[in-house]
């Protein structure tokens, strides 16, 4: 069977979270200062290792996907980058104007990325200036968004290549939507990392409440440090942002300040009691059921993991069939779908059978809108005949290909498949459906 390409590293992944494992660990023994620090603490205890392993060991800097060319370096051009930074800058600027201004996020959350920032303003600007410098003279075609957006800032280009600025300005507005909130989710639950460390000593369920806990640091951190690192360098870099309308509907709706159907705001899928409230109730099912929970979690960390310094919504940066992905083409979702009912388990959790139906249905509700989002990004990521080839292979691959073969339209269909009437069998390789 033929082994895919891929962007990733399984040992970047591995490496990534037993540092950050660690750097967990001690600030559960040895609280930060304060939350914002503690979590810039856990930012470089995954972001140095993994940059370092990327660059040292697999150095990813030369890969022919990063535009860089480390074998002809061209003569700097103080002007061009200049308008870089002029370019970037201003993008900053824009960005903290319009959640000042339409105030996106509750004030007190945006405070928090505010403070890290100018923590780490004296740190990262000798830094970012030096980058500019050294990557402008290596990028193949310097001409990227940085420069367009500069230009059309200072009036100096009268017909800018508008498909460009749009994937520039795309591109930030992922980044500036969601970078703020996730790292102020990160930093609120900096805290509970020290103050619940009781919880491990009062029970299986309190334990497991904590280690849950704690894998939501494990993700926000990844998250955060890919929605910050989108850098050639690392070979990291936006190669497009997902400009379907569709993508972006069911992107923002499971996040603030639209999150009020994927909350179960609208429909709640969450009775008055969660899974730890009725677990002691059910003695032969507690500990498969725990156990399923953290696999559940596990699975969406390692998901995320996988992506080093890569993750992000609504946006392409390299195609991954490894990790996980060598075994579904959407482990996250499916890891989050699980863990969801898990959690919620309306159908022991609930009062009455009513609350028990309409909870179920509703939690069908987040299922469908996880699916949406997938099938969203499987027609943005077609444009890369890499991921067609992937998804097509995943046909056969999968561990739901049993199912999909059940289900139809589950079935990966490359773009301008024509759908026909063949039986199931093999997958076609030209249309993506099942054949003999």
């Amino acid at each position: 069977m033929k082994k895919l390409d891929t962007v990733a590293s399984n040992w970047t992944a591995l490496i990534g979270c037993v540092c950050l494992g660690l750097g967990i660990a001690y600030r559960a023994v040895v609280p930060a200062d304060n939350a914002v620090s503690g979590a810039l603490f856990l930012v470089f205890c995954y972001l140095v290792p993994v940059a370092l392993y990327e660059l040292v060991v697999r150095k990813i800097h030369r890969s022919p996907s990063t535009g860089l060319n480390w074998e002809q370096i061209r003569a700097a051009n103080p002007k061009r980058v200049m308008v870089k930074l002029v370019g970037f800058g201003a993008v900053i600027m824009a960005v903290i104007a319009i959640h000042a201004v339409f105030r996106i996020y509750a004030v007190e959350r945006l405070i928090l990325p505010l403070a890290a920032m100018q923590i780490l303003l004296p740190l990262c600007l000798p830094i970012i200036i030096a980058y500019f410098v050294i990557i402008d003279r290596r990028m193949r075609d310097p001409h990227d968004g940085y420069h367009e957006f500069g230009l059309w800032l200072l009036r100096r280009n009268p017909n800018p290549d508008y498909s460009i600025l749009k994937d520039f300005v795309l591109g930030w507005a992922i980044k500036g939507f969601f970078l703020p909130i996730m790292f102020a989710y990160l930093t609120l639950n900096m805290p509970g990392l020290h103050e619940n460390t009781v919880q491990l000593a009062q029970g299986p369920v309190a334990a497991v409440l904590y280690l849950t806990t704690a894998l939501v640091v494990v993700e926000l951190t990844i998250v955060v440090v890919g929605y910050a690192m989108t850098v050639r360098l690392f070979d990291a870099h936006i190669r497009s942002p997902n400009g379907l309308l569709g993508a972006w509907v069911v992107t923002l709706i499971c996040y603030e300040p639209f999150r009020a159907l994927a909350s179960g705001t609208i429909y709640p899928y969450r009775t008055d009691r969660d899974w730890s409230a009725v677990a002691g109730e059910y003695p032969l099912l507690m500990w498969p059921w725990m156990a399923l929970i953290l696999f559940a979690f596990g699975l969406w960390v390692w998901a995320t993991a996988i992506f080093g310094l890569r993750w992000s919504n609504l946006t392409h940066r390299g195609i991954i069939t490894n990790g996980p992905y060598a075994f579904t083409k959407h482990p996250d979702y499916v890891a989050k779908s699980l863990f969801f009912w898990l959690t919620a388990a309306p159908f022991l959790t609930a009062f009455t059978t009513w609350q028990a139906v309409t909870a179920t249905l509703s939690l069908f509700v987040i299922n469908a809108v996880y699916y949406g989002r997938a099938r969203m990004e499987e027609k943005h990521l077609s444009e890369d005949p890499a991921y067609v080839e992937y998804a097509l292979a995943m046909n056969e691959r999968s561990v739901f290909r049993r199912l999909a073969r059940a289900l139809p339209f589950l079935i990966y269909k490359a773009p301008n498949a024509q759908s026909d009437d063949k039986p199931v069998g093999k997958v076609d390789a030209q249309q993506g459906l099942p054949a003999e």
